[in-house]
């Protein structure tokens, strides 16, 4: 009888390290073997999807701060036009998270479909079938395993695939608008900062006015106290 192979060690666990990251970019070049294959086609549609997504959801969100002013307006026309705009965002969102779910969820078939059939094929190579089910303890039921685990794989990682491809955009876009907003709230404080020689400038330029109109208002004082005496 064939001698059996050690058992896994016992605590081993799976580890974030470069051996992890060799090995996904291996199943990635499974996954995506070109760049005109059909799953990176539909990857590169997700992708524009999402961040379509994510266009509309910003829209929606400038939304209810208009209201004050169509509101305030009583602006009727202006309050009808706002409520078919929010409407038509509205139902757009909705349609761009649909097609981005059908998107995810044909990734997770052609993903697995695509892994299945390579594993198999190093399954059955060689002797990698006899090895694996007969001289390995470690290794119950490969088969199974295989079919299992890339059902999992696959579906977590489509599950996250839109939400990994639209964070770095996200967090770009959103950045530059916060640089922006930073940016002009600095000139506002400069504009209106008590050092600043502009200002001053303006202030002694105000100043000087006033000091002028009160000389004449003095003046104009003194000599109408000054004409009942001479009377």
């Amino acid at each position: 009888m064939a001698a059996r192979g050690p058992a896994a060690r016992a605590g081993a666990r799976p580890k974030l390290d470069l051996q992890f990251l060799q090995r996904f970019l291996q199943i990635q070049k499974v996954l995506f073997p070109s760049w005109s294959s059909q799953n990176a086609l539909m990857f590169l549609t997700l992708l524009f999807v999402a961040l379509l997504e994510q266009l509309v959801i910003y829209q929606v969100g400038l939304i209810p701060s208009q209201y004050y002013g169509v509101l305030g307006n009583k602006d009727l026309d202006g309050f009808k036009t706002l409520t078919f705009l929010a409407v038509m965002l509205i139902v757009l969102n909705s349609m761009l998270k649909s097609f981005d779910q059908f998107t995810c969820n044909l990734l997770y078939v052609s993903w697995r479909k695509d892994l299945t059939e390579h594993l198999h094929h190093l399954y059955f190579q060689g002797r990698v079938y006899y090895t694996l089910n007969v001289l390995r303890d470690d290794v119950d039921n490969p088969d199974q395993r295989i079919s299992q685990d890339v059902e999992r794989f696959c579906r977590q990682l489509s599950s996250m695939a839109s939400k990994l491809i639209i964070s770095p955009f996200t967090l770009i876009y959103y950045t530059y608008q916060c640089f922006q907003r930073l940016a002009r709230a600095y000139e506002h404080l400069w504009v209106f900062h008590p050092g600043n020689p502009g200002e001053q400038n303006v202030d002694g330029a105000h100043r000087g006015k006033a000091g002028a109109a009160g000389e004449a208002g003095g003046g104009f004082q003194v000599q109408a106290h000054a004409n009942p005496g001479e009377c």
